[in-house]
């Protein structure tokens, strides 16, 4: 496993190759108010049996500016659903629009905090080297999604707040 940082170098990020043998889709939850800290709204959060991985996602953020309305938007995803070939299709997707990744084992601990109707929440996913990234929650919703699916992936470095 190496370790490398993206362009603004406060991240670390885990990069491993394309197809890790044995590694399966678990699910995700994509939506319009989640975001990194310091980017913009549109994001995606995902797990497989290996690793966590973050994504921006542009188009949730045009539907939930388009639907804001009507509460915005979210998307879960549950990997239990793919065949094989989907499965290998949905990591190879991933893999070209990661933000970033941590390696299931290199996960000290997720922290958890549940939006209000006054404050956001939060995900703090910390490793035992590098920063630690900070994924800003805006919808209950997405929180109760996002706290399911990191139950399942490590529910051992989970700490909800």
């Amino acid at each position: 496993m190496t370790v490398t940082h993206n362009n603004d170098s406060k991240s670390q990020y885990v990069s491993r190759g394309v197809g890790l043998e044995g590694e399966e889709y678990l699910g995700g939850v994509v939506s319009g108010r989640m975001l990194r800290a310091g980017g913009i709204a549109g994001y995606g959060i995902y797990v497989t049996t290996q690793r966590l991985i973050g994504a921006k996602s542009r188009k949730a953020l045009w539907k939930g500016l388009a639907g804001a309305a009507l509460g915005g938007v979210t998307g879960a995803f549950v990997g239990s659903k793919l065949s094989r070939d989907q499965n290998a299709q949905m990591i190879d997707e991933l893999e070209q629009k990661k933000d970033f990744e941590v390696a299931r084992e290199s996960i000290s601990s997720v922290e958890m905090k549940k939006p209000t109707f006054v404050h956001r929440g939060h995900m703090v996913i910390s490793t035992a080297t590098g920063d630690p990234v900070k994924i800003i929650i805006a919808d209950g919703g997405d929180y109760k999604r996002l706290l399911e699916l990191l139950q399942s992936f490590r529910p051992e470095a989970l700490n909800v707040l």
